[in-house]
């Protein structure tokens, strides 16, 4: 956990846009609110630098901090709830 001095701490790093928005969206929709830093490079994808890509950050409160990490963690885990075939939702 990085912390950027505003209260803003580091949940993860990602090397694509993609990726980085669909946590970010995950997490938003869960009422967590974040940002991504680092993620507006225009058409390059990843962003070539000296020594290896762009890094692609996503930040959560402080204090969100624990619950971002769990629903973070039970998303990539395979712990997310699944739909059903027939679900309508």
């Amino acid at each position: 956990m990085t912390d950027d001095g505003e209260g803003l701490v580091t949940l993860a790093t990602f090397a694509r846009a993609p990726e980085a928005g669909m946590v970010c969206e995950l997490l938003s929709n869960s009422g967590i609110p974040c940002v991504l830093q680092g993620a507006n490079y225009g058409a390059l994808e990843p962003l070539p630098l000296i020594g290896g890509f762009s890094e692609i950050r996503l930040l959560v409160q402080r204090q969100d901090y624990q619950r971002a990490k769990d629903a973070y963690e039970a998303f990539f885990a395979g712990d997310a709830p699944q739909m059903d075939e027939g679900d309508p939702r």
